[in-house]
């Protein structure tokens, strides 16, 4: 019969749309991740000895000077006569490399050098040192001249370069390989050559990809990402506004967008953001505007570009369609058992009235609601659980101290089991929304272990560095550490997080640095033997402020003012705590949304019932 036909077809349709939903929930969940993974670059941790410290500064031709870096106007054809510092501030000699090479931008936009395996061909190339490799006694220096000749043909702008001192050194993986780890710590160079400077920006490559839900009546996110290219001659900071409307006007909010501090020319910076309540209506778009602005302490640069990019994107709401598809189904059946009742009315009453109505099996009048908690019980049991590990103290020392010392970090506990990397960066006033990268994506077996089982990581620089760095001079407030226990080399999944503070109370000291208590050691918990910290910067016989020590990154480090440093290739995103704890609300929503489903789909049964309890009636009585 149709009554019955129908039945099971509605039951069949609604335990598939909800069996669909959390799978379409997992994917759109997984994509970014596994997008995000790949952003993730560990660097090489320290030798079996420990770490070795040394830096590099401007200098004159008897003592280091004040400069932050190496600044030059010059026009074609010109020579110019300079020298480099180079400090080593470990306890035995050291021989490095020496070399020139051309600027690049990091992926994460900060400043860097190519390594010496990669050819220069622009400013790198003008640089001709006194000696490419020098041995430097223990807590002392080496002066090393060198000449800059630009070529005649040269163009006008800026050719941005740098000096590097370099360590490389065998260290033993952790499956007992042999691994080659560079350390290098370098000064920057700009370049200025006379002539039309040409400021010009560009934004390519703009994508939005939506990420719905399971709610019928919610929003979704959506991550935009875009490329922002230097196509001028000269280096360009920029602020940018991200917007993301949907049909009705209404704008989500954006997270994660940032200002560039600086994009060397011929450069490019891929960018990506997170979009919070996107509502889908079919076609979305996204807008992108991008304003070029003078590099902080570079010359004013008159008639900057700004640029505006727009671009729709598909927002289907399929939870929503999927709802619709089951109530217009419905709708369809019970039109055409009205429609058939009415055609017939009299063949109605006396087929009811000659032949006893056959009452339905149980299994059959029970098959819808069956379904439906199967499926409900489904989406119960697909639900990911949370199951990161509670947040532990982390120990910030010294707890007094000024923005040019350098702070060591301590977990107040082991890191769970399955740790193989740990991560760290420093939230507050001035940095990035998400937060600055600290500690590079490095092994844990880097770090020794304190006698609570947590790791002792001593950041490579200062806070007035990582200020200087992050675009800013002034330190104000608290300003949170965190380190996180992360699962594989180039996975952004943190198994636990410990965090710590300190406090600004004017613009060069801190005081209220946290002290965490040592954790009794836990059974399943990580206590590999770590490497030996590294080693402090003493201060310099002639009390002169050295460049920042290189701290085994394997990257060239970030530079400040009396630093000459360079930023190196970190772009490790941080980890979410709250995406573990999405998937157990993503249970319970669609829990609800399966048992009100279940409860509607039993009235409207119950309805259709009685209906044909009375229409059967009223034919007998006729």
């Amino acid at each position: 019969m149709i009554t019955r036909s129908a039945r099971r077809i509605a039951a069949v349709l609604a335990a598939c749309v909800l069996a669909v939903l959390p799978a379409a929930e997992t994917a759109s969940a997984a994509a970014p991740q596994a997008a995000a993974s790949h952003t993730a670059s560990a660097r090489p941790g320290a030798g079996p000895n420990g770490r070795t410290t040394f830096g590099v500064q401007p200098s004159s031709a008897d003592k280091p000077d004040g400069r932050p870096n190496y600044s030059y106007g010059v026009t074609p054809g010109a020579v110019i006569r300079d020298h480099i510092a180079i400090w080593n501030y470990s306890a035995k000699p050291l021989t490095l490399s020496v070399y020139a090479a051309d600027a690049i931008n990091s992926a994460e936009g900060g400043f860097d050098l190519l390594p010496r395996a990669t050819k220069s061909s622009d400013g790198g190339t003008w640089i001709k040192l006194g000696r490419s490799r020098v041995t430097v006694a223990a807590r002392s220096r080496v002066i090393v001249p060198f000449t800059l000749t630009v070529p005649r043909t040269v163009t006008p702008g800026d050719h941005p370069a740098g000096i590097v001192a370099s360590l490389s050194a065998m260290r033993t993986g952790a499956k007992g390989d042999r691994v080659q780890v560079d350390q290098r710590v370098g000064a920057r160079m700009y370049l200025r050559v006379a002539g039309q400077l040409r400021p010009l920006l560009s934004v390519e490559d703009l994508r939005t990809d939506y990420h719905g839900t399971a709610n019928p009546f919610g929003t979704g996110t959506a991550t935009v990402s875009y490329t922002v290219r230097n196509t001028g001659n000269v280096r360009l900071a920029a602020e940018q506004t991200v917007r993301v409307h949907d049909a009705f006007g209404g704008i989500a909010t954006v997270k994660g967008s940032r200002d560039l501090a600086e994009i060397l020319p011929g450069n490019a910076l891929r960018i990506s953001v997170t979009a919070t309540g996107v509502l889908p209506t079919v076609r979305d778009t996204t807008t992108v505007s991008v304003d070029a602005v003078s590099v902080r302490g570079d010359v004013a640069i008159p008639d900057l570009p700004s640029l505006t990019r727009s671009q729709g994107f598909w927002a289907v709401p399929w939870s929503l369609l999927a709802v619709l598809a089951v109530v217009v189904a419905v709708a369809v059946v019970w039109w055409v058992r009205r429609r058939r009742h009415r055609r017939g009315p009299r063949q109605g009453a006396a087929r009811t009235a000659t032949t006893a109505p056959k009452k339905p099996a149980p299994a059959s009048r029970a098959s819808a609601p069956v379904a439906m908690v199967l499926a409900a019980l489904s989406l119960w049991a697909a639900a990911p659980a949370a199951h990161a590990a509670a947040p532990g103290g982390l120990t910030v020392a010294p707890q007094h101290g000024s923005a040019t010392e350098p702070i060591t970090l301590t977990a107040a506990g082991p890191c769970p089991d399955g740790t193989r990397n740990v991560i760290a960066w420093v939230k507050g006033a001035g940095f990035p929304r998400d937060g600055k990268v600290v500690v590079g994506n490095s092994e844990i077996g880097t770090y020794p272990a304190a006698p609570g089982g947590g790791r002792v990581i001593p950041l490579t620089y200062t806070m007035q560095d990582y200020a200087l760095d992050a675009g800013f001079s002034t330190l104000r407030g608290t300003y949170t550490f965190t380190v996180s226990c992360l699962e594989a080399p180039f996975g952004l999944k943190s198994l636990r997080d410990f965090s710590g503070s300190l406090r600004f109370t004017s613009r060069t000291s801190y005081t209220d640095g946290t002290r965490a208590t040592p954790e009794k050691p836990a059974a399943g918990s990580s206590a590999q033997p770590g490497g030996t910290a590294g080693q402090g910067q003493p201060s310099t016989p002639d009390g002169s402020g050295p460049s920042a020590p290189a701290g085994g990154e394997g990257t060239v480090p970030s530079g400040a003012p009396g630093q000459g440093g360079v930023t190196g290739v970190v772009n490790a995103a941080s980890a979410d705590p709250a995406g573990d704890a999405y998937g157990s609300l993503a249970a319970w929503s669609l829990g609800g949304f399966a048992v009100a489903f279940l409860v509607l789909l039993t009235g409207a049964a119950q309805w259709v019932r009685g209906r044909r309890g009375r229409a059967a009636r009223a034919g007998t009585s006729g």
